[in-house]
């Protein structure tokens, strides 16, 4: 079997979500209506219309995601949402663009890795043993590591980077994809995120370094300049790092709809 092809990581709900949002994204992929960056298939822009297409989103795959909802619409959607038995979980929209390139080239002008530690960019020769070594990390930080085929950039332009000491062990990550269809008025948007570090290596820079890395190597390798992140409202520790590297909040939410009867748990990631 190919590499990519058949990787789904988390606990066991999420990986099954992972299948269904693969094979849902082997059918609709081509839409620029939707968008992905591996972990299910949403919607890639706000509309009054989309609550059906929502909703069938979140019955199919266990989650229905939805970007850029503007804060006046947020609270009708939640209640239409609701209505249909769906459990509502939101993020705030983060924005960067030249400014986070330029303060993520100072601060690695400023600091470094620690010396123990090496990077690894994962592509399409990556051993699966090394992934999965990174999903137990991701996991034990509560974050969602998107399926293979999209970390390996074989569904879409993209960068996944990880830390590994001398050990062997994997200490830190960071990813970073092209979600959008280039047909979208999004095309050149990127996520950027999947920050996690070792709990035993917190403190000493890792997530903001290896963040800032991400974002210069999306800009190197593929000409990005914009990226967006979703934090959850109130996580002040992602929004003070975001904000270090040129972000900022904007009036938009990324809107998942969860379907408990077909993903426990009712969350897709930190």
């Amino acid at each position: 079997m190919r590499a990519g092809v058949g990787e789904f990581f988390g606990n066991e709900a999420q990986q099954g979500l992972q299948r269904r949002a693969a094979h849902l994204w082997s059918l609709i992929g081509g839409d620029p209506r939707f968008a992905s960056h591996g972990r299910a298939v949403g919607l890639a822009e706000f509309h009054p219309d989309n609550l059906g297409l929502q909703v069938a989103l979140a019955r199919l795959q266990g989650v229905g995601p939805q970007e850029s909802v503007p804060t006046a619409e947020l609270e009708r959607l939640r209640l239409a949402l609701e209505a249909e038995g769906l459990v509502v979980d939101s993020f705030v929209d983060w924005r960067g663009d030249e400014a986070a390139l330029d303060a993520a080239r100072a601060l690695l002008a400023a600091r470094s890795l620690p010396e123990d530690l090496e990077i690894v960019s994962v592509d399409a020769e990556t051993p699966a043993e090394d992934l999965a070594a990174l999903d137990r990390l991701t996991q034990s930080c509560g974050v969602l590591l998107p399926m293979g085929a999209f970390l390996r950039g074989l569904r879409r332009p993209s960068i996944c980077l990880f830390a590994r000491d001398r050990a062997g062990a994997v200490v830190g990550a960071t990813a970073s994809v092209m979600q959008f269809h280039p047909a979208s008025r999004k095309a050149g948007l990127a996520w950027w995120g999947m920050l996690a570090t070792d709990e035993r290596r917190r403190g000493q820079g890792i997530a903001i370094v290896m963040g800032a890395m991400s974002l210069l190597a999306m800009n190197e390798r593929f000409g990005t300049s914009a990226f967006f992140t979703g934090i959850r409202e109130g996580n002040e520790a992602s929004e003070a790092l975001c904000a270090r590297l040129g972000f900022a909040p904007t009036e938009a939410h990324d809107v998942i709809a969860v379907d408990p009867a077909v993903l426990s748990g009712g969350r897709l990631t930190k």
